[in-house]
């Protein structure tokens, strides 16, 4: 089949995005100390603060998450997992980042039952339904908690450094999805766990663009938050 210059140039652009999307993933950018990670997790978080509950401009990135989402959680519940809806909020985050109330619970759980816990808590969303954000957390929870050979662990404010746990998990769940989902994934999880990690408490999910970071290269900033990256750390935009 022939095609048009319009869709060699829409295909070449699609290209384009994956190549970017992977060069992303494999480069991730690490900062090992309070100016590095530690310093981005509160940019993140004052950002996630600081956003409207609802901004029109975010919408489509979002609705872009739901056909994976869906599509995903049929592939994986057919044969690989048995989600257990729950109304709390299972795996307790505040005992650190590898103990058995956490994310080597969730783990066992599954080893154990073919399945685990999934809230139903806390599931208002502008954008997705209750029963999709229950879907999408399931998904998130097997694709980057338990399915990678080397999957990512959980955050905790209680575990100094262990927002690079969330960060991998990111990277891992960010390979599946369309690019276009980049920005609206980066609030969800990064947004959210960012908050969490910071502050000590997640508050409502929203619909808004998080300005000022590289939603393929975690660690990367821009001027919008009034740092740079110098080396691996980051550093005020006027030193």
């Amino acid at each position: 089949m022939k095609l048009t210059t319009t869709q060699l140039k829409n295909l070449i652009k699609e290209e384009m995005e994956k190549l970017l999307l992977n060069e992303g993933i494999q480069n991730l950018v690490r900062h090992p100390h309070e100016n590095g990670w530690e310093l981005y997790a509160k940019l993140v978080a004052d950002a996630y603060k600081r956003a409207p509950l609802y901004e029109e401009r975010a919408v489509d990135s979002f609705k872009a998450m739901i056909p994976f989402y869906n599509k995903m959680h049929k592939r994986i519940t057919r044969k690989e997992v048995t989600p257990r809806p729950v109304d709390y909020h299972p795996y307790d985050v505040g005992g650190g980042v590898e103990d058995t109330t956490s994310v080597d619970r969730l783990r066992q759980d599954y080893k154990q039952t073919g399945g685990f816990e999934v809230a139903t808590i806390d599931s208002e969303h502008p954008i997705l339904s209750p029963e999709e954000n229950v879907t999408a957390r399931t998904v998130h929870d097997y694709m980057s908690h338990i399915q990678p050979k080397h999957p990512a662990g959980f955050s905790s404010p209680t575990e100094p450094g262990s927002i690079l746990q969330e960060i991998k998990a990111y990277n891992i769940h960010l390979k599946t999805l369309p690019p276009k989902a980049a920005p609206a994934l980066f609030t969800e999880v990064l947004g959210q766990v960012c908050h969490f990690y910071v502050y000590g408490d997640f508050i409502e999910q929203k619909v808004a663009l998080l300005d000022g970071f590289d939603y393929l290269n975690p660690g990367i900033v821009y001027p919008e938050t009034g740092y740079k990256n110098q080396g691996r750390i980051l550093v005020p935009i006027n030193q």
